[in-house]
């Protein structure tokens, strides 16, 4: 088993958006077994991948916030709506669940490390989790539990200051979490632009592991409203090339570490 978060503290970077194509492209195209788990208080991973009808974390499974808590209300993971895909639902009371809570014992951030060491959820080859745009107590239990952390990212100069910032976050986790590392920075929403280019260049600069761009791509949008993934509903698009790109290189042990 494979746990990868994909994490930015900053919102609209395609975090999501990553995360269901990847999923996607995973089970259907590789054969892979896939668990996605929805940590963001949004909702959107857990929404995207419910069946018709079922548009909520709430219910009469168990939320990610519910583990959270350590409330047992019932199943923890149902299948999604895509073949070979299973999802670990998110609610918006997740939100609600700070870092402060952690110091009064009312989370345990050793829950999805520890839901995953079970025998009868440890199956899974993949397991990816959409992370919230801010470290709190459901980022830490995502990198409390995850090999490798993806980092999607916007190339203009807020998503390029917040960083470091990031990166400490994470370097304080593999402290606890010693298996932890960051597998590579993914580009998305990229286009020709000679400030993107100076932008890219400067991170591979940087020697940190970048992955291949994913470009800016209208059919992105248009699979919101479809709710199907780019293999699904634009499998010729720009995007859904790139991400298959992703997921091979993902697969290959890596992003290029620029030089």
């Amino acid at each position: 088993m494979k746990t990868i978060a994909f994490m930015n503290l900053k919102g609209g970077v395609a975090k999501t958006t990553t995360t269901v194509n990847a999923a996607a492209i995973l089970a259907r195209d590789c054969k892979q077994s896939v668990l996605v788990v929805d940590a963001d208080s949004q909702c959107n991973t857990t929404e995207f991948f419910s069946p018709p009808g079922v548009q909520s974390g709430h219910g009469t499974h168990c939320t990610f916030a519910d583990l959270l808590r350590r409330t047992d209300v019932g199943p923890v993971i149902r299948p999604s709506s895509f073949p070979h895909v299973d999802l670990l639902p998110a609610d918006d009371t997740l939100m609600d669940l700070d870092l402060s809570k952690v110091e009064g014992k009312a989370v345990d951030i050793n829950c999805l490390r520890r839901l995953l060491k079970m025998p009868r959820y440890n199956f899974y080859d993949w397991v990816l989790i959409d992370c919230p745009p801010s470290f709190n107590a459901a980022a830490a239990a995502a990198l409390l539990a995850a090999d490798q952390v993806v980092i999607p990212i916007k190339l203009d100069a807020f998503s390029l200051r917040g960083m470091a910032n990031l990166q400490r976050q994470i370097h304080n986790m593999t402290q606890i979490n010693r298996g932890l590392a960051i597998a590579g920075f993914l580009p998305t929403m990229a286009y020709k632009s000679k400030t993107l280019e100076e932008a890219a260049a400067a991170l591979k600069k940087s020697g940190l592991p970048v992955f291949s761009p994913i470009r800016r791509s209208a059919p992105v949008d248009n699979m919101t409203f479809s709710q199907e993934p780019l293999i699904v509903s634009s499998p010729k698009s720009a995007a859904c090339q790139d991400y298959r790109r992703f997921v091979k290189e993902l697969m290959e042990g890596g992003a290029d570490r620029g030089v």
